[in-house]
């Protein structure tokens, strides 16, 4: 009987304990201190919406989210659409946001490190920002030269604004033309590369192939580290006068986007300037808009021995050789 009791009230305190626990962390506010900006696609998985919550710190726990979310059974009514959170919102406060409709922003407007001309382009339009009729990939940089100098020195003119539509979070009301958005663009870009001081670098390249190299880092690698120690392997095979054979190059000649890359044995032969393993040297632009980190990087490469890199498709952690045969083997290892 007492063993009994004492069962039945340690099982109690404990249960007690975790929903204790469970009510703190679901009221716990964010770390996030100013209002941000947080785009939901339409058709998200929950897991995809969580996983991006959670590295941007809007909340502590992806599972947790996405527990509570079925426990309350609004797995179906988070809405898609650009929205910016208050600061220290809870994970309790977050899901009330996103799942009314009246608190989407739609003068909010996010591009994400990574993506191309052609991805903004789309998401302009399912915005309603631009309509079907204009095009941001129907201009390029001779239209702005003059007045950006500074930016597209020694860049192509006919070349397209790839690598110049700096990611960040813009307020682009509806009725805008596909100038004023670019305008917007660049006159942003080059404000926070002035603020970084990154346009007074001089590392022997121009910025345009700079940029270039800042947008495979991109796609390439993660970490800042690995960021800086890609762009001196780079760097050291373009003088060397070696293909680049960055992977992400093949995506970027296949579509243009990097939404439905497929890495194929008859992508790798596509005949495309792009392709940096049929092509020596850069490609002919930039392959995505590359964020601070990236350029930074390409501008303040890390002097290391390798000559060759892979990403662990496990881990995601970038595996070095400084030979063709150790690369190889890593090949056959991790890929």
């Amino acid at each position: 009987m007492k063993r009994n009791s004492l069962v039945k009230i340690i099982t109690f305190i404990t249960a007690l304990c975790l929903v204790g626990f469970f009510y703190l962390f679901i009221n716990a506010p964010s770390s996030i201190i100013l209002s941000q900006p947080f785009s939901i696609s339409k058709g998200e998985p929950i897991a995809s919406i969580s996983g991006r919550l959670k590295q941007e710190n809007f909340i502590y726990s992806d599972l947790l989210f996405r527990f509570y979310l079925k426990i309350i059974n609004k797995t179906r009514d988070i809405k898609a659409g650009y929205y910016l959170f208050p600061p220290r919102i809870s994970l309790i406060q977050l899901i009330n946001f996103i799942t009314d409709s009246k608190n989407i922003n739609d003068g909010i407007f996010l591009v994400k490190e990574g993506e191309t001309v052609l991805d903004i382009d789309n998401h302009l339009k399912e915005k309603n920002i631009l309509n079907n009729s204009q095009q941001l990939t129907n201009y390029c940089i001779r239209g702005f030269i003059s007045k950006y100098p500074i930016l597209f020195q020694k860049a192509p003119l006919d070349n397209n604004l790839e690598g110049y539509l700096f990611p960040d979070s813009y307020h682009f009301p509806q009725g805008l033309s596909s100038s004023e958005i670019i305008e917007a663009f660049l006159a942003n870009f080059e404000t926070k590369l002035n603020d970084a001081k990154l346009l007074a670098i001089n590392n022997g390249h121009s910025f345009y192939e700079n940029l270039i190299i800042a947008s495979l880092l991109e796609k390439e690698v993660q970490s800042e580290i690995d960021k800086r120690m890609v762009a001196d392997i780079l760097w050291r095979r373009l003088k060397e006068n070696m293909p680049l054979q960055a992977d992400a190059t093949i995506c970027y000649a296949q579509n243009q986007s990097f939404s439905d890359c497929q890495l194929t044995e008859k992508a790798f032969k596509t005949d495309s300037p792009y392709n940096t393993y049929l092509y020596k040297g850069l490609p002919p632009t930039p392959i995505c808009n590359p964020g601070l980190e990236s350029i930074k990087a390409a501008l303040n490469p890390l002097p290391n021995q390798s000559w060759y890199y892979l990403t662990d498709r496990k881990t995601g952690k970038t595996i070095y050789s400084k030979t063709y045969e150790e690369h190889q083997q890593a090949r056959g290892k991790y890929l």
